[in-house]
C-alpha cells in the first residue's frame, strides 16, 4: 500500500457541527429584537400615560380616576426601566467582544454604567438637580459616542442623524437650564435672554432630529411609513390645538386635559417664539415612535433603536428617557456593524425600490 493511501485512509474524518456549521448563531440584534420591540411599545404606552394621560386626569377627573391613573403610569414606568436595565446590560456585555473602534465602545460602556446607576436611584428617589445634570451628561457621552459609529455604516445613518440632533438638542437645553438659574441668582436679563436662545436651539435641534426620523420613515414604505407617519403628524397637530383649545373656559373636557397635561411642555426658560412648537413635539415624538416600532418587514433592532431614540427626545435629564437614549445608542452600534443587518435592509430598500417602480 502506498504512502498517499495510507495517509489517506489514517487521517480522522472530518467532524460535522450539525446545524450549527450550517446555521451560525444569531447576532446581537437579531436574538434581542423581541426584547427592543417590546421595550419600544412600553415606551411609548409608558410615555404616552405618564406625560398626557395621568398629568391631564388631575384636576379633570375623580380622584379615584386619578389614582388608578397614576398607579398604571408607575407600573409602566417600572415595567419599562427592568427592561431598559437589561437591554442596557446585554449591550454592554456585547460591546465587549464587538469589532467597533476602542474610544467610542470605551465611552459607550463606562457612560452606559454610570446611567444605569443613577437611573436606578432615580427611579427609588426624586433627582436632585446635580445629579439630573451628571445623568444627562452621561447620557449625552454615550449618545454621542453611538452617534459616531453610527454613521460609519449605510443603514444606521439615519439613526446617526437622530442621534446627534438629540445629543445636541439636550446639550442645549442643559445649558439653558444652567444660565436660567445663574440669571436668576444674579438677577441678569442677559443671561436670561441667553438662556432662552438656547433654549430655542434645543427646539430647533430636536425638531430637526423628528424631520431625519419622518423622512426615513418615509423610505421605509409607503402605507406604514409614508402614511404612518404623515398620521402621526396630523395627530400630533390636533393634540397640540386640543392644548391651545383648553385654555378658554368652555373647553371640552379633552381639551381642558391636554391643556392641563402640556401647557408646560417648553419648559423652563422658554424658547423664543417656539411655545407651540415645542409643545407640538412632545406628542409628535411619542406617535413616531409608534409607527417606528410597527414597521413590518423591517431589521427590528433598527426601527426599535428610532423608537427608543424619539421617546428620549434628547430630554436626558429623566431616568427613563435618559435609559431610552442609552439604550438607543448602544444598541444602533451593535445594528451597525452587524453585517447581516445591513445586507438585509439594502436588499429590502431594493425591492421596494423596484415594486414600486414597477408598472401597473
Amino acid at each position: 500500500m502506498s504512502t498517499a493511501e495510507t495517509t489517506r485512509d489514517d487521517d480522522p474524518p472530518e467532524e460535522d457541527d450539525g446545524p450549527r456549521a450550517r446555521f451560525p448563531p444569531l447576532s446581537p440584534g437579531l436574538a434581542a429584537g423581541w426584547l427592543l420591540r417590546t421595550a419600544a411599545f412600553t415606551a411609548v404606552l409608558a410615555g404616552a400615560t405618564a406625560v398626557i394621560v395621568a398629568p391631564g386626569l388631575h384636576s379633570n377627573a375623580p380622584g379615584r380616576i386619578v389614582d388608578v391613573a397614576d398607579g398604571a403610569a408607575a407600573i409602566l414606568a417600572y415595567f419599562l426601566g427592568a427592561m431598559l436595565f437589561a437591554l442596557v446590560l446585554w449591550g454592554a456585555f456585547e460591546l465587549v467582544r464587538a469589532r467597533t473602534p476602542v474610544v467610542p465602545r470605551i465611552a459607550l460602556v463606562a457612560a452606559g454604567a454610570a446611567v444605569v446607576a443613577l437611573a436606578a436611584f432615580g427611579l427609588r428617589d426624586r433627582l436632585v438637580p446635580a445629579f439630573g445634570v451628571l445623568l444627562a451628561a452621561f447620557t449625552t457621552v454615550a449618545v454621542i459616542a453611538g452617534a459616531t459609529t453610527c454613521a460609519r455604516a449605510p443603514h444606521t445613518r439615519a439613526l446617526a442623524g437622530v442621534l446627534f440632533a438629540l445629543a445636541f438638542a439636550a446639550v442645549a437645553r442643559l445649558g439653558a437650564w444652567e444660565l436660567a438659574m445663574a440669571a436668576g441668582e444674579r438677577a441678569s436679563v442677559r443671561l436670561y435672554g441667553i438662556s432662552r436662545g438656547l433654549a430655542t436651539a434645543g427646539v430647533v435641534l430636536e425638531a430637526m432630529g423628528q424631520l431625519v426620523a419622518v423622512t426615513w420613515l418615509g423610505t421605509r414604505s409607503k402605507l406604514a411609513g409614508q402614511v404612518g407617519s404623515t398620521v402621526a403628524l396630523v395627530g400630533a397637530f390636533l393634540l397640540t390645538w386640543g392644548v391651545a383649545k383648553g385654555v378658554h373656559s368652555g373647553a371640552a373636557p379633552w381639551e381642558a386635559m391636554l391643556h392641563t397635561a402640556l401647557a408646560d411642555a417648553p419648559g423652563v426658560p422658554a424658547p423664543y417664539g417656539l411655545d407651540a412648537v415645542a409643545t407640538f413635539l412632545v406628542p409628535a415624538s411619542l406617535l413616531l415612535a409608534l409607527v417606528s416600532a410597527g414597521q413590518p418587514k423591517q431589521v427590528v433592532v433598527l426601527v426599535a433603536t428610532m423608537a427608543l431614540a424619539l421617546v428620549s427626545r434628547g430630554a436626558f435629564d429623566a431616568p427613563l428617557r435618559a435609559l431610552c437614549g442609552c439604550t438607543a445608542a448602544i444598541w444602533g452600534v451593535l445594528a451597525c456593524e452587524d453585517e447581516r443587518a445591513m445586507w438585509r435592509t439594502l436588499i429590502e430598500d431594493r425591492k421596494r425600490r423596484l415594486a414600486e417602480d414597477a408598472p401597473p
